[in-house]
């Protein structure tokens, strides 16, 4: 296990992408998960240096796509990555007790969720708190593509968080949380920070 510690958020932003990028490459550095090499090391607590709120979509593997192994991101998905209130005290515990400073905010290419609102009436029995975070966004701003509403919903979650929670808005206004929003390319496998 892979003893990592980062001075500020940017570090491990950087150290992501760079993995992001062995990942792409087909040159992973973690290869081996196995119990001795990687559960036995954390048996004194886990110390995550990333939050990342992704999509539970079976494609989209944080630790895999980012090359980090056991003990080094607090994962917490959903589908379309979207908040409740078990997600957010979920994000609360790792930005308070765990003190993290980076909290990842990952949509992805071709996301179900993100396909299933751009045509499900607006009022219905299916997936209703999915449903209607994602098409209040594509209603407001017109979108036809489910791809740019993934992106788009990135900033509603991100408000979302600032918005619902104290906590987190006071570690990113004053403790240095730093909060990115990220957008996986399935067709590439490629990472890109949405400003």
């Amino acid at each position: 296990m892979r003893k990592l510690s980062f001075d500020t958020p940017d570090e491990a932003l950087k150290f992501l992408l760079d993995g992001n990028r062995k990942f792409i490459n087909g040159e992973p550095e973690i290869k081996n998960y196995c119990f001795d090499s990687m559960i036995k090391s954390l048996e004194d607590g886990q110390k995550p240096y990333a939050i990342v709120l992704g999509c539970s979509d079976s494609r989209i593997c944080p630790e895999i796509i980012f090359d980090t192994g056991l003990g080094e991101l607090f994962c917490v998905r959903t589908a379309g990555n979207t908040i409740g209130p078990n997600v957010l005290e979920s994000l609360e515990y790792a930005v308070k007790k765990l003190k993290i400073k980076l909290l990842v905010i990952l949509s992805h290419q071709d996301c179900g969720v993100m396909k299933y609102a751009m045509n499900a009436p607006l009022y219905n029995d299916c997936f209703e708190n999915l449903i209607y975070q994602v098409q209040s966004v594509k209603h407001e701003k017109g979108l036809e593509d489910y791809d740019a509403l993934a992106k788009e919903y990135l900033e509603v979650c991100k408000h979302r968080l600032l918005v619902k929670s104290n906590i987190i808005n006071n570690a990113y206004k004053n403790e240095g949380l730093k909060i990115v929003k990220a957008y996986f390319d399935i067709e590439t496998g490629l990472v890109n920070i949405v400003e």
